[in-house]
C-alpha cells in the first residue's frame, strides 16, 4: 500500500510541476487527472502483464533545451552464443493515446516480444503530452531519442550507452553496442503518426517555417522498419468528427474516450495546425524525397476503426507513388481500434489469438527487413 501511495503522490506532484497545469479550464485540468490514472500503477506490475521478459530498466536522457525524456529501455537476456562485446540492433517505440494519454507500461507485452525473439534492445519512448505541453513537443522528444542512438554529437547519446551498461554490468554482463545500423520504428496510433514522421522530410513546413528534413541520414544504408499499427496519419478531425465504419457504434457517455479525447486533443495540437505535414504525415509528399528511400512499412488496419479511412487513402497515395512495394497492408477482421494494447484478460479467446499472429508478423517483418531477406 505505501508503493502505491507513493506512485500516487509521483503522479500528483508531477501534474502540479507541469508549467502550464494553471493555463487550463477546471474541465480540461480533470479530464487530464482522469486520463493520467494509469500511470499511478507501479512498474512490478509489468512481471504479470509480460511475465516472459525482459523488464525494462527506466531512466532519463537529456534532450535539446532542458528537457529529459524518461525512457523504458528492454534488454534481451544474455546469450550464451553471443560474442562476448554484443552489437544489438534497435527498435525504438511510441504508445497511443491521441498525445494527451497512454504510457509506456502499455507496451511492455510488445515491446519485451520483440526484444526477447528478435534479440534487441527495444526503446519505450515516454514523449511529452498535452495539455502541458504543445506540438511538436511530441515530434521533437521522438527526433532527440533517434539521434541518441545515431549521432554521438546530440544530447543523450553517452546518457543511453552508458544507463544500458551499468544495468549490463549489475546483472554481470558485458558492454554491449547499439548496431545504429540496423534500426526500427514502431508506433500504435498517435505513436504511429511520430513513427511514420521520422522517415519523411518536409521541404517547407510551417511548424518552423523552413524545411525539415526526417531525422534518418539522407544515405542512411539499410532498410528501416517501420510498423504501423492503426496510425493517425491525418489530424484534421477530432475522433467524434471522424467516419465510422459499419459496425462501429457511435460514441456514447460523458466519460467517453473519445469524448475526453475531444476536449483535450485542441489543447496539445490546435485546429489552425492539424494541417502541418508534421502534425498529419499522412499529408505529406512522398515523392521528391518525401519519404525515405529506405522506408519499409508494415500497417495493421482493424476493422473497426474510425482512423481506417484515412489509411485506406494513404495507401493508395503510397501505391500511387511508386512506393507500393515498401508498404505491407495487413487488414485484421472483427476487432477494434487499439485491441493490441488491451490486457488479454480484456480479450476473447479469438482476438487475443490475433494479437498474437498479428505481433508475430511485425516481428518477422523486422527481422527480414534486418536480415536483408
Amino acid at each position: 500500500m505505501n508503493r502505491f501511495a507513493a506512485k500516487v503522490y509521483r503522479v500528483c506532484a508531477f501534474l502540479l510541476k507541469q508549467p502550464r497545469v494553471f493555463d487550463h479550464s477546471f474541465g480540461v485540468s480533470w479530464r487530464k487527472a482522469l486520463v493520467s490514472l494509469p500511470r499511478i500503477v507501479p512498474n512490478f506490475v509489468l512481471r504479470y502483464t509480460s511475465p516472459d521478459g525482459p523488464q525494462p530498466i527506466v531512466f532519463k536522457i537529456p534532450a535539446r533545451g532542458q528537457h529529459q525524456i524518461p525512457l523504458y529501455v528492454f534488454i534481451p537476456a544474455l546469450d550464451p552464443n553471443a560474442p562476448s562485446q554484443e552489437k544489438l540492433p534497435v527498435l525504438i517505440d511510441f504508445h497511443g493515446g491521441g498525445f494527451i494519454l497512454g504510457s509506456c507500461q502499455e507496451q511492455a507485452p510488445f515491446c519485451s516480444k520483440i526484444s526477447r525473439e528478435l534479440h534487441c534492445i527495444v526503446i519505450s519512448v515516454d514523449y511529452r503530452l498535452g495539455p502541458y505541453a504543445r506540438y511538436p513537443a511530441a515530434n521533437e522528444d521522438a527526433e532527440d531519442v533517434v539521434n541518441a542512438v545515431l549521432d554521438p554529437s546530440k544530447p543523450g547519446y553517452t546518457e543511453l550507452r552508458d544507463n544500458i551498461n551499468k544495468h549490463m554490468a549489475r546483472q554481470s554482463r558485458p558492454a554491449t553496442e547499439l548496431d545504429a545500423d540496423r534500426i526500427a520504428f514502431s508506433g500504435f496510433s498517435s505513436g504511429g503518426n511520430l513513427a511514420l514522421n521520422l522517415a519523411i522530410s518536409v521541404k517547407d513546413d510551417p511548424t518552423i517555417c523552413g524545411p525539415w528534413p526526417s531525422v534518418l541520414p539522407e544515405h542512411f544504408p539499410f532498410d528501416v522498419p517501420i510498423l504501423l499499427f492503426y496510425p493517425s496519419l491525418d489530424c484534421r478531425l477530432l475522433p467524434t468528427e471522424r467516419p465510422r465504419p459499419d459496425g462501429l457504434a457511435p460514441p456514447k457517455g460523458f466519460l467517453s474516450r473519445w469524448r475526453v479525447e475531444h476536449e483535450l486533443m485542441p489543447t496539445y495540437l490546435p485546429i489552425e495546425k492539424r494541417g502541418h505535414p508534421r502534425a498529419s504525415p499522412g499529408l505529406a509528399e512522398i515523392t521528391n524525397g518525401g519519404l525515405h528511400p529506405k522506408a519499409k512499412m508494415m500497417l495493421v488496419l482493424p476493422e473497426f476503426d474510425s482512423l481506417a479511412s484515412q489509411s485506406t487513402t494513404w495507401i493508395e497515395k503510397v501505391t500511387s507513388a511508386g512506393r507500393g512495394d515498401d508498404l505491407v497492408v495487413e487488414s485484421v477482421d472483427g476487432v477494434y481500434h487499439g485491441w493490441t494494447q488491451f490486457p488479454d484478460a480484456w480479450l476473447s479467446d479469438e482476438h487475443r489469438k490475433l494479437k498474437v499472429e498479428i505481433f508475430d508478423k511485425a516481428r518477422d517483418f523486422v527481422q527480414r527487413c534486418w536480415t536483408h531477406d
